[in-house]
């Protein structure tokens, strides 16, 4: 009967996240505040999918969306994509799926602590982890499912269940090309526990579809070029260049790792968990590839704690928890009390100080309403379906089920339509470069150019219907 408790405890945390963040996330995304490249991008590569372009779009670098991330997961999601052809089921998917991931996290550190409420208490963790928080909340993102589907993996290896662990790990790993390393260092890791087998198929195969990947898939389709690599220019000039000089120039490696803002990062990684990973031992070196990608770039977006990049390591941070708690109690087992709310404490002050949905930070403006979003949404419902068009970033998401949608300067056609607000200069160097933009298209004689508020026009292709 107590089991069953703990399990409506277990299933009640999780209704209660994907309440709140599919609420949030849903608000977000009405008013306006999700953006082009990490949501209409996604919106118009599924609905170009369902229309027969098969994960093509106009708004990334590469025409095709696996050129710029090789992302075979995509394709586990679109036929929701034909049943629901709307942004919402995407930052829905999203936020249950990242909310599945506390039932297999709760099972492994049931098996490995064996203790209910320790493991109600890591799972509670999880949920209110405020990096797990903005992932969630920022827009969407296909690295995000690695977090459950990592964690899922996990357990069924940890387990022995070695055919639904091989399916996680080859879904974990059809997630993203930067998702390979981390199944690779689960076979890594399993090397350290001696499971020879496991762990030499795992690293091996993972290694294989890695080159792959990285030799031939990706570039096939993105022209030669990796677009994410200008983000380690500052390791060497090439691939190569930047791996030789990690394992040959540790002054290097120092200069970039140990900087104040990424110390700063390392911090708010490791204390809504009490810095319990660093006692886990071989469980730590699961955190490698998450912590390279983050430490060695000279990009702050991916070492601020506030967006997508941090999916990389959640698996791996609440793994070693697990196993850097199991260890201080086995050591000191008198002192398990302590540990526990030094660990519930430490999650407190975590999701008070940097959740994005605390009750010191959480969003309560998107319940309300205000005159830009009102206009924005009259404006989206004048746009034709099937017209082209060109619209700031917030107004894209909205406008991506056609097969051409730009952001303002980054179209590639003259487009039917074209969507301005004049307080909205995103993407452009200086307003100037901004006002002659929007000069040339209502001076342009091929649009009727309704101005509205002093503020907003929007252009429409004279006889377009």
């Amino acid at each position: 009967m107590r089991f069953w408790t703990e399990k409506r405890i277990l299933l009640g945390m999780v209704l209660l996240y994907v309440l709140v963040f599919g609420t949030v996330t849903a608000l977000r995304h009405y008013n306006f505040q999700t953006q082009t490249w990490d949501l209409a991008a996604f919106v118009q590569t599924f609905w170009n999918t369902t229309q027969g372009r098969i994960m093509f779009n106009n708004i990334e670098q590469a025409s095709n969306h696996l050129g710029v991330h090789w992302t075979p997961w995509l394709f586990v999601l679109i036929p929701g994509y034909f049943l629901f052809a709307t942004p919402y089921y995407l930052l829905f998917i999203q936020t249950l799926a990242l909310a599945a991931g506390a039932f297999p996290l709760y099972f492994l550190a049931l098996r490995v602590l064996q203790k209910k409420n320790l493991a109600l208490l890591i799972t509670a963790g999880y949920l209110l982890y405020p990096s797990l928080h903005w992932v969630n909340t920022f827009d969407f993102h296909e690295i995000s499912f690695l977090v459950p589907l990592l964690l899922a993996a996990f357990y069924f290896l940890d387990a022995e269940r070695w055919w639904l662990g091989g399916l996680f790990l080859t879904l974990s790993a059809s997630v993203r090309e930067d998702a390979i390393p981390a199944v690779l260092f689960i076979g890594i890791f399993f090397l350290a526990r001696k499971k020879w087998k496991i762990g030499i198929i795992t690293s091996v195969l993972a290694l294989i579809y890695l080159i792959l990947v990285l030799k031939i898939f990706i570039p096939s389709l993105a022209g030669g070029e990796l677009f994410r690599f200008d983000r380690y220019y500052n390791l060497g000039a090439t691939p190569g260049e930047a791996i030789k000089n990690v394992l040959t120039d540790p002054a290097l490696v120092a200069k970039t790792v140990f900087t104040l803002p990424k110390i700063k990062y390392l911090l708010v990684l490791f204390a809504p968990v009490a810095f319990l990973p660093f006692f886990s031992g071989n469980a730590f070196l699961l955190l490698i590839p998450g912590l390279a990608e983050n430490l060695l770039t000279y990009f702050p977006l991916q070492f601020s704690g506030t967006y997508q990049y941090d999916s990389l390591l959640i698996p791996g941070i609440f793994i070693a928890t697990i196993y850097g708690l199991k260890k201080i109690i086995e050591k000191w087992p008198s002192k398990e009390k302590l540990v526990k709310w030094i660990l519930i404490t430490a999650m407190a002050i975590g999701f008070f100080a940097r959740s994005p949905v605390s009750p010191i930070t959480f969003p309560f403006q998107l319940f309300k309403s205000n005159p830009t979003w009102e206009t924005y949404r009259k404006l989206v419902q004048i746009v034709p379906d099937n017209a082209s068009v060109a619209a700031p970033t917030n107004l894209i998401p909205h406008l991506s089920n056609r097969e051409h949608s730009y952001m303002l300067g980054k179209e590639k056609i003259i487009p039917d339509v074209v969507i301005i607000d004049g307080a909205d200069s995103f993407g452009f160097d200086t307003f100037e470069n901004f006002q002659k933009y929007a000069d040339n298209y209502i001076n342009s004689g091929i649009y009727n150019v309704t101005i509205i508020d002093d503020r907003y026009a929007i252009m429409i292709k004279k006889g377009l219907k």
